[in-house]
């Protein structure tokens, strides 16, 4: 079969080069049904707007005929280098299957559904107004849509309803009420690839490979895409939309500086680099680490704890407990690398501070300062609504781990402040363990997101009076949950066999290929592993390579990024969904440092 298109793709470029007609090979067999198989063309090529045209005629040489004719007259098809199949991609696409779809019930949450739209799986065929417009399913990964919301929305501009308003709820309102007839449609994809051609699943090409060599290969691609994609200052790119070719983070539109940046995600990108140094021992991730680490100082603020120097980032009017927590891993990890003494003021600050935020209780304030709150000064003694008001799943497991660090690693420390902060640190995390879970019971969700704490656990129970059996239940549990919450072959059909190793919330929900669980879940690993539980240990690593496979179909390589304006700015870095083009710095880093986590564990 691939055989055939490659030669029908062959005869496409050539009929479009050449100026020839174009003469359909009669070995070329695609079940062609004059009924439904709408075929669309499109040409992409760095720097250019793609160019696109779909007819469906009585038999496919006149279909094929027509289509080719049409991109001959667009303006900007001279500009194609149709000669050249290493500038010139070309997807091919045909509608196979045509069935009912009901919009107003249309849905991505339930699974068995027939009204459930799969994006990148199927597309519509909707009518209005007498015209006949095709959404096809591949449309979902070139145009970066994952929901409903974000299909009817981009659906609304291809017609007069875009203009009736602004409000994107009111877009899809009308869209699902308007006199506008939709169906269903599945089809065949295929793109070019310099002499081969790819059979596209979801609008990403086939075969997804996996093995050890090929982890290795992509994870350290993806930490140098970090390093490329460096600022003077040694900050990191914080958001790249390869669809619209832009930087301005969708996520925070009302900001005044539209470069959004997170200091959290920041020291997440620095624990990147001094990972890839561990494994690999290349200094140049160790430099760059070091240039990222001076970037992150010149968010830090000074204050008092105790009499004493602490210090704290403040970064977007805010201090949180996550930014110490993970500025701390970072500098820690810096620290057991090099054994350089050059950050241990700020060290010790950020874990004077991390202490500050604990109470009498051991829960821990998720911010010290938030411009919401108390004017935007420091947060003292908090009530309890405001502290339910600063809750958050992640800061407390971020400090812990860089207080454990701190303990397992850091030499000479005074012993009364070790004293301290074993004593502190033991109450916050009891506190996680046994009573958060009651006390903020209705925060808490089906699928456990508490990564952080997980890995906090692992490096806590090797110091001594910390091999509690609560802390390794907590992380042994939660893990069992997220395997639970997991897709597999046993609860995936044929449409959706690309989620195996992904997480639901509830059963139905897109996928969520999601490497910050997957981090969770390898300390989990490795905690069996130091417990010496290997049946534990070999249940877990069973479902941490699915989900291993799962995150390689986010990965951008040279063969799925042809629908990228700019083709290199995406190269090697991980994306959001499987259809959803965004990069950001943490999709990146957490997949990278999972990863080479793996690669420990295969070693």
């Amino acid at each position: 079969m691939i055989e055939n298109i490659e030669l029908l793709l062959k005869d496409i470029r050539e009929a479009l080069f050449l100026n020839k007609p174009f003469l359909l090979n009669p070995n070329i067999n695609l079940n062609f049904n004059p009924q439904i198989s709408q075929v669309y063309i499109t040409l992409f090529q760095e720097g250019l707007p793609p160019i696109k045209w779909g007819s469906k005629r009585e038999n496919l040489q006149i279909t094929i005929s027509r289509i080719l004719f049409k991109l001959k007259t667009n303006k900007n098809f001279v500009k194609f280098d149709l000669i050249s199949s290493n500038k010139c991609r070309i997807l091919f696409e045909i509608v196979t299957k045509e069935y009912p779809c009901n919009i107003r019930n249309l849905t991505t949450m339930k699974m068995t559904s027939p009204n459930r739209f799969e994006p990148g799986v199927n597309g519509l065929k909707w009518q209005y107004k007498g015209n006949t417009n095709y959404f096809m399913p591949t449309d979902s990964y070139t145009k970066s849509i994952m929901s409903v919301n974000q299909l009817l929305n981009f659906l609304s501009k291809q017609c007069d309803i875009a203009k009736k308003t602004n409000e994107i709820s009111q877009r899809v309102h009308l869209m699902r009420r308007e006199d506008i007839k939709y169906t269903f449609i599945e089809s065949l994809a295929y793109i070019s690839y310099k002499d081969e051609v790819l059979q596209l699943e979801r609008g990403y090409p086939l075969p997804i490979e996996f093995n050890k060599d090929i982890v290795y290969d992509k994870t350290f691609k993806s930490v140098d895409w970090l390093i490329k994609n460096m600022n003077k200052d040694g900050s990191f790119l914080y958001f790249y939309d390869p669809y619209k070719d832009t930087i301005i983070d969708e996520m925070h539109p009302n900001m005044v500086n539209p470069l959004y940046n997170n200091i959290l995600r920041h020291s997440g990108g620095t624990i990147t680099l001094l990972r890839a140094y561990e494994f690999s021992k290349n200094s140049i991730y160790l430099e760059k680490a070091k240039e990222s680490i001076e970037f992150l100082l010149t968010t830090f603020k000074e204050h008092n704890y105790k009499g004493e120097y602490a210090c704290f980032p403040f970064f977007n009017k805010k201090s949180k407990l996550g930014g110490a927590g993970i500025a701390l891993v970072a500098l820690m990890h810096y620290y057991i690398h090099t054994k350089s003494l050059e950050y241990e003021k700020q060290v010790k600050g950020l874990v004077r501070h991390i202490l500050n935020q604990i109470d009498e209780k051991g829960e821990m304030l998720g911010y010290f300062i938030h411009p919401q709150i108390d004017g935007g000064n420091p947060i003292i003694n908090p009530n309890e609504k405001i502290k339910k008001a600063l809750f958050s799943f992640y800061y407390p497991g971020e400090a812990l781990l860089g207080l454990a660090l701190y303990i397992r690693f850091f030499e000479n420390i005074e012993k009364s402040f070790k004293d301290k902060v074993l004593f502190l640190s033991e109450k916050a995390l009891d506190f996680l363990v046994d009573i958060r879970p009651i006390k903020y019971k209705e925060l808490f969700d089906t699928l456990p997101a508490d990564s952080w704490l997980m890995q906090a656990v692992e490096e806590w129970v090797k110091i001594e009076g910390f091999k509690k059996h609560s802390y390794i239940d907590f992380v042994f549990n939660d893990t069992k949950k997220m395997i639970d919450h997991m897709y597999t072959n046993k609860n995936t059909f044929p449409f959706n066999k690309d989620y195996i190793g992904g997480f639901f919330y509830s059963y139905g929900d897109h996928v969520y290929h999601d490497a910050s669980r997957c981090e969770g879940v390898i300390s989990a690993y490795y905690l069996a592993k130091y417990l010496k539980d290997e049946k534990m240990a070999t249940f877990i690593k069973e479902h941490m390579l699915l989900s291993a496979k799962g995150l390689m179909k986010t990965f951008h390589d040279e063969r799925s990024n042809y629908c990228h304006i700019n083709p290199n700015k995406a190269l090697h870095s991980f994306r959001f969904k499987l259809t959803r083009q965004w990069v950001r710095v943490d999709s990146v880093q957490h997949a990278a440092c999972f990863f080479i986590r793996l690669l420990f564990a295969w070693k």
